[in-house]
């Protein structure tokens, strides 16, 4: 039986270090980095029913077309108010979430995270890196929603914290370091067009 799995990318942070701009939409390689992101995740169309934005100022992406949704917690604290969002808007099956600031990510590490789920059905799988968890690449089975909630309202906000409380299966992608390179600088952002150059 398949795997419903509905994608968010969350798009929510700002690169205060180069100049406020929101990360997704900083071009490199002549694009807006949440829209290399997005060609990924079109490509899996086989194993992803559908795609979701997580932002909360949505006028700059618009233009990509699909549903935008907003964090229900207006404190800006983190990615994990943004995966609760995706997590309240499915209704079966598992949320993928993704940054969108990874516009060196490939299909892999989405492929083994999926794989991972549909062998052992756990209810939350994080990529990991060799040295430390890629805390924004994971998946979460719908049934995490209460769990979350309730650990949002407490003050939680380190996904760290929260992936241990909730026994997350960690998946092994230490062989593809260079889909991770984040961009949070413009120090990042040229060795990440150096690197993408290296690839083609």
């Amino acid at each position: 039986m398949k795997t419903t799995i509905t994608a968010v990318i969350l798009s929510g942070g700002q690169a205060r270090r180069m100049g406020g701009e929101d990360k997704g939409l900083i071009t490199f390689a002549a694009k807006p980095m949440v829209a290399h992101v997005i060609a990924v995740l079109e490509s899996l169309h086989e194993h992803i029913d559908r795609v979701l934005l997580n932002t909360n100022r949505p006028e700059g992406y618009t233009q990509f077309g699909f549903q935008i949704i907003e964090d229900k917690l207006k404190d800006n604290e983190g990615p994990l108010v943004g995966i609760d969002a995706g997590l309240a808007s499915i209704e079966k099956g598992y949320l993928l979430v993704v940054p969108c600031d990874t516009p060196l990510l490939t299909v892999e590490p989405i492929l083994r995270l999926i794989k991972a789920v549909k062998e052992g059905k756990p209810s939350c799988v994080v990529v990991h890196d060799g040295e430390h968890m890629q805390t924004t690449l994971a998946m979460f089975h719908m049934s995490l929603k209460p769990a979350l909630e309730a650990y949002l309202q407490r003050g939680g906000r380190r996904l760290t914290t929260w992936y241990k409380e909730q026994q997350a299966i960690e998946v092994d992608c230490s062989d593809l370091k260079d889909d991770f390179t984040n961009i949070n600088t413009l120090d990042d952002l040229q060795r990440a067009e150096l690197l993408n150059i290296a690839r083609a």
